[in-house]
């Protein structure tokens, strides 16, 4: 239950401390292992198509993550229906071992640029569906993976 609340309020602290987001949601695993079937799913509205944005998926992991890698499936659908689909492999650790991202102890997060720059050219509702595309299944050690969609800088826009 602490970790919980730490990682509650480490939300809190970056959400208050960053860009303004548009969107930002985050879903737990269940703790006996993240299933590939279980996707994390997100939705959110989209009104001003000229602002441009960043997206970022957000994983949270312990010690008993297995490995220094993740590989994500990142279906991306427009208002219209068209989808996208992106794979990311991701580092968690270095190469000797030490967990990236942010945090302390055995819980650590982790900001993944997914997309920066990004327009949404359609008005409507759009939709991210995560998945873990690791071999292991289910994937222990995952405990949290979100989504934050981010009204990128101002001087990003006359780009």
């Amino acid at each position: 239950m602490r970790a919980e609340v730490l990682f509650a309020a480490a939300l809190v602290c970056a959400s208050g401390c960053g860009p303004e987001a548009l969107y930002a949601d985050s879903l737990g695993v269940n703790a006996e292992g993240w299933k590939s079937a279980e996707a994390a799913e997100f939705l959110w509205e989209v009104s001003d198509t000229a602002r441009v944005h960043d997206l970022y998926i957000d994983v949270r992991n312990d010690a008993t993550y297995p490995f220094s890698n993740l590989y994500l499936f990142v279906d991306f659908t427009f208002p219209n229906g068209k989808t996208n689909r992106d794979t990311l492999a991701v580092e968690l650790a270095d190469a000797q071992g030490n967990w990236l991202g942010s945090g302390s102890g055995h819980v650590h997060d982790h900001r993944i640029v997914w997309h920066d720059d990004a327009r949404f050219p359609l008005q409507g509702q759009y939709a991210v569906r995560i998945v873990h595309a690791m071999r292991r299944d289910p994937l222990p050690g995952i405990t949290d993976v979100g989504l934050r969609v981010e009204y990128a800088e101002p001087e990003k826009a006359g780009r």
